[in-house]
């Protein structure tokens, strides 16, 4: 069976494909197995991982590895044909059927159907250790958008990224991801000069060769930025600057609060009052996080413009976003801000796999300063400290931890639950641990901030697609983004709740 394949990646999906499809299909039926699949950033969100596979029976003979940046690779495999054929007659199932067929008469062939195999050669043996090649969908994470960020960055014409570095988790993942680009380059430089040699468009940048060192590529192509405030803390300066060494990043670091100021003086004159934080109006302490948040963005793209002219370099940067998935699905950001970019590495990975996805590139890729960062609180940093401390975190402003978002984000898609049947399956999940009514709270603070804030993806930075679970409305998730309300599935709800208090 031959099947040229075009199967982008999604976290998991590899590792289904050729257990299940690939090497399950061969198992059941026998026979020898050839999947080809496309590799690489076709100019859309989505990747194509390749991993292209010889099966035969069920025994795994060769897959090329999934995320390498070539554009083409080539493996091949000795089989024996006859092998075949045996393992199809042992099946019980075949034999009755194979009875009844008339004896086909085989034509002789005099030629070579390939050259170079001699009359003894061995057969491919199966491959017993397919860890390296078969990754966890957390490993698959330091490889799947690191190859599809450099592919992107080859294919814009670009010189390089610009992250605004905050020192949080997210911030600190997608910097993670390119200095894990730089890695994966300069690695496959350096494996094709210690084996054939060869070379290949995927080693150029600029029209320049990429050298064998990963921490110089990381410096000629990512720039980072601390933008502090009145509200920022220590802490996640020093995060940000000590990832900013590890990844070996050119890193600088402002305070943005003349920017806001003058903004402010500005509103000031036009309306005749001065927004604070001490107000009771909710809409004053929105518009004063809000204003902080755009500005950022605006400097990055000032940034990524200019900042390779002070290096005297041509060419400019590309803005990578930094929103993950769950804050997209309640809206947790503003919109138009530093999470407003170029492409988004992690727009479609739940918090929940980014913190684990920080465990490894702590423990193996020598990021030290994560350390500090899977430790910390996730937090805004848009409200006044206090007593030189944060008081705002993202999962008390939201009402829901980031674990529970990705337990309720997945069964709304790809589970497809609205707000009723996400309530009745979650009384089976979280019945243990929380009450009905609780249930119903979370339940509706998930559907109402999703209502109001769903409006934010039509505008959301294009993220790299690397779940189902995506809330992309451009490519992958095609729902409204412009609710009345809820109020149909909240009075059911309601109703199941009071009947389930009588019951029990």
């Amino acid at each position: 069976m031959c099947n040229g394949s075009g199967s982008h990646h999604i976290l998991g999906k590899s590792n289904y494909r050729i257990n299940q499809l690939i090497l399950g299909s061969s198992a059941k039926v026998g026979g020898v197995y050839l999947y080809a699949n496309h590799r690489g950033c076709d100019g859309d969100r989505v990747y194509y991982d390749g991993a292209s596979t010889i099966a035969q029976n069920g025994d795994l003979l060769a897959q090329i590895h999934q995320f390498d940046i070539e554009d083409t690779c080539v493996t091949t495999a000795i089989v024996d044909l006859s092998d075949n054929s045996t393992f199809r007659q042992m099946k019980s199932s075949n034999r009755g059927n194979a009875s009844d067929q008339i004896t086909v008469v085989p034509i002789r062939f005099e030629g070579n159907m390939i050259g170079g195999v001699k009359f003894n050669e061995k057969c491919t043996e199966p491959i017993t250790n397919v860890e390296e090649l078969q990754l966890s969908p957390i490993a698959e994470l330091c490889h799947g958008p690191p190859a599809y960020l450099w592919t992107y960055l080859r294919r814009s014409g670009m010189a390089g990224y610009f992250i605004p570095l905050s020192g949080g988790q997210d911030s600190s993942a997608v910097a993670a991801m390119v200095r894990l680009m730089c890695e994966k380059v300069c690695g496959a430089v350096k494996r094709r000069r210690e084996t054939d040699g060869g070379d290949d468009p995927a080693y150029y940048l600029g029209g320049k060769k990429v050298a064998e060192d990963p921490a110089e590529l990381c410096n000629q192509v990512l720039f980072t930025c601390y933008m502090a405030s009145e509200h920022s803390s220590d802490e996640t300066r020093k995060c940000a600057e000590g990832l900013a060494r590890n990844v070996n990043s050119n890193h600088s670091g402002i305070f943005i609060d003349t920017v806001v100021s003058s903004i402010l003086k500005v509103f000031n004159v036009a309306y005749g009052f001065m927004p604070s934080f001490q107000s009771s109006d909710n809409r004053e302490t929105m518009a004063l996080q809000n204003i902080q948040a755009r500005i950022r963005m605006v400097l990055a793209y000032l940034f990524a413009q200019l900042a390779l002219v002070s290096h005297k370099r041509p060419g400019g940067l590309l803005v990578l976003g930094t929103a993950n998935v769950d804050e997209s699905l309640v809206g947790y950001l503003t919109k138009y801000d530093c999470s407003s970019a170029d492409i988004n590495p992690i727009g479609s990975v739940s918090k929940r796999d980014l913190r684990q996805f920080l465990e490894i590139a702590y423990e193996k890729y020598g990021m030290t300063a994560l350390r500090s960062v899977i430790d910390s609180t996730p937090t805004a940093e848009l409200r006044p400290l206090v007593d030189g401390k944060v008081s705002q975190t993202d999962e008390a402003e939201i009402g829901l931890t980031y674990d529970e978002l990705s337990v309720i984000g997945r069964l709304r898609k790809p589970g497809g639950m609205g707000p009723y049947a996400m309530f009745l399956k979650l009384l089976t999940l979280w019945g243990d641990k929380y009450s009905v009514e609780e249930v119903e709270d979370k339940v509706r603070k998930f559907w109402w901030r999703y209502r109001v804030n769903r409006h934010k993806a039509t505008i959301s930075t294009p993220a790299i697609h690397a779940e189902n679970y995506s809330p992309d409305d451009h490519r992958n998730d095609h729902r409204p983004f412009l609710y009345p309300d809820f109020s149909y599935q909240f009075e059911r709800i309601r109703e199941k709740v009071e009947e389930l208090k009588k019951s029990s």
